[in-house]
């Protein structure tokens, strides 16, 4: 049947979104039946590939949702990063003007017309209306491998952002199944969506798109060879190494101990990525994608970002013209690093009491206390991430973001060999990565299960710390956010539990009030204004 795909900016249910697939712009037409697409994907691929090179530009689209330019922190997925790792207990950040993230700080952002879950919301399903648009040009059942890898790129980043939605607007997978998640939306049902809106799907039903999406994707690339990055530049596109990589995620949240065991091993033996040597991250890095333990970046290129509008600006504390200059730092939980021991190297990624780190040469020092009256004044800031080539001024800002590490494929073995009932080879695991790469002297000898999966945590929090993943762990372990005795202050030390509704994004108003099968009677409850604990 040839059916008609009337070309809008976006879904009418998802009014505040855009699309850059070049299919469905000017000189083709307004109105460009599916069966003339596919077509003209059959005929030239390379008007698939416009579609499918859109995809990693929008996890870094500066205004990508509110496209407004007064509003700094709408600058892609680096932003819904720094929204989330803002609401744990790890990383503590002013509660001011200059903090562009307080409204995670403080959860202010419960409310469903914050900008907060405007760019989760915004950020995710605009991701999947592009994913939609380059599968809707392809044969499903195409055997020319150029369409299958770009079907398997539009696949992957359309799991990967379901996975995100799923994290972030209901609880937990194990124990949420029936409850209502996000609607799913796919080149399927896209343009019947436009018009009638869509319902929320069931957190089971999401996972089961998510998985659906992934297995294909991982299938595609291993068929037509893409097994690894091969090079800096291509870690911004997936491949079956970084799928699988996605995949062990969503496994782990699901509880299914032995297939994330395997997934873990499937990247760790085929990414030909390695961990950073302790050696390596004895400075300041995290930086640069061509990085041997990267295995999905965001690859920033020159022209792409600039000034205040980026992540370095906010987060980097070395970032002369960014917001470290009027000492917006980010820290690490204090109680946290006093953990950490000291014959570990990633004690060096953040300033003692004093303002000290071990991993601060002269320049980096230089710079650092000259944004501050004292040393003492970065105690616990981050040292962690450097910027661009260590330039302090000028292209600062050109920071690639790591998605994925191998260094996280190694905790995840862990801690799903300990959770399927091998706890020796959990340990041993465990043991290997943290003695060869972290802390010589490290030696985990825990027995239990739980125990051990707890260990992993602590491990996963000092090791991802600052990438985006401390708030889905504290999800999915049902762990309290308790910022008791963190060096917060006092009026963002709260202690929320699992189970509070302030844990889980209100969809936003502009959706509710746009789809006709949303309304707002069916949004998550707002909660009540956390009160702030004395310490």
């Amino acid at each position: 049947m040839n059916t008609t795909y009337k070309l809008l900016p976006a879904l009418a249910a998802l009014a505040f979104m855009g699309s850059c697939n070049d299919l469905d712009t000017e000189p083709m037409g307004g109105t460009v039946t599916s069966e003339q697409k596919e077509q003209v994907a059959a005929k030239d691929p390379s008007m698939a590939e416009a579609g499918v090179n859109a995809l990693p530009m929008m996890t870094k689209q500066y205004c990508g949702v509110y496209n407004s330019s007064n509003v700094q922190s709408d600058f892609g997925w680096p932003a819904s990063m720094l929204f989330m790792d803002s609401r744990t207990a790890d990383m503590v950040s002013p509660n001011s003007g200059y903090n562009w993230f307080s409204q995670g700080l403080d959860y202010s952002d419960k409310n469903d017309n914050n900008r907060s879950t405007g760019y989760m919301w915004g950020t995710n399903y605009n991701m999947i209306y592009s994913c939609n648009s380059v599968l809707k040009t392809i044969d499903p059942e195409t055997t020319n491998e150029t369409l299958q890898y770009f079907m398997a790129q539009a696949l992957g980043y359309r799991a990967w952002a379901y996975f995100n939605l799923a994290q972030m607007y209901q609880f937990t997978y194990v124990g949420s199944q029936d409850k209502p998640c996000v609607p799913i939306i796919t080149e399927e049902n896209s343009d019947l969506v436009a018009v009638e809106g869509a319902p929320r799907a069931t957190v089971q039903e999401v996972y089961d798109q998510i998985l659906s999406d992934i297995n294909k994707a991982i299938d595609l690339l291993k068929g037509t060879g893409h097994i690894a990055p091969a090079d800096r530049y291509a870690k911004q596109f997936i491949n079956a190494s970084s799928a699988t990589g996605i995949r062990a995620r969503v496994n782990l949240v699901m509880n299914n101990w032995s297939a994330a065991a395997d997934d873990a091993q499937y990247v760790i033996q085929n990414s030909r990525c390695t961990p950073y040597s302790i050696a390596q991250v004895s400075k300041p890095s995290f930086w640069d994608a061509s990085d041997s333990s990267w295995l999905l970046a965001i690859d920033v290129e020159s022209g792409e970002v600039g000034n205040l509008h980026c992540w370095p600006g906010h987060f980097v504390s070395f970032y002369e013209g960014g917001y470290a200059g009027v000492s917006v730092f980010r820290k690490i939980n204090k109680a946290l690093f006093e953990s950490i021991p000291d014959s570990d190297v990633r004690k060096g990624w953040w300033c003692d009491a004093t303002g000290a780190s071990p991993n601060l040469d002269a320049a980096h020092a230089d710079v650092l206390y000259s944004l501050v009256e004292k040393e003492s004044d970065v105690a616990y800031v981050n040292v962690k991430f450097d910027t661009y080539q260590s330039m302090f001024t000028g292209q600062c800002y050109l920071n690639d973001i790591p998605l994925l590490r191998i260094e996280e494929m190694y905790l995840t073995l862990a801690e799903a060999q300990a959770m399927s009932g091998n706890t020796g080879a959990g340990v041993a695991t465990l043991n290997d990565f943290v003695k060869t790469y972290r802390n010589p002297q490290y030696n985990c000898t825990l027995s239990s299960a739980y125990e051990i999966q707890d260990e992993i945590w602590h491990q996963r929090r000092i090791e991802l710390w600052g990438e985006g993943l401390a708030y889905y762990d504290i999800q999915r372990l049902k762990k309290p956010m308790d910022r008791i005795g963190g060096g917060f202050e006092p009026s963002v030390v709260f202690n929320i539990p699992a189970d509070s509704p302030l844990r889980i994004y209100l969809i936003p108003l502009t959706e509710t009030q746009t789809n006709p099968q949303l309304p707002s009677s069916a949004n998550n409850p707002e909660g009540p204004v956390p009160t702030p604990i004395a310490e």
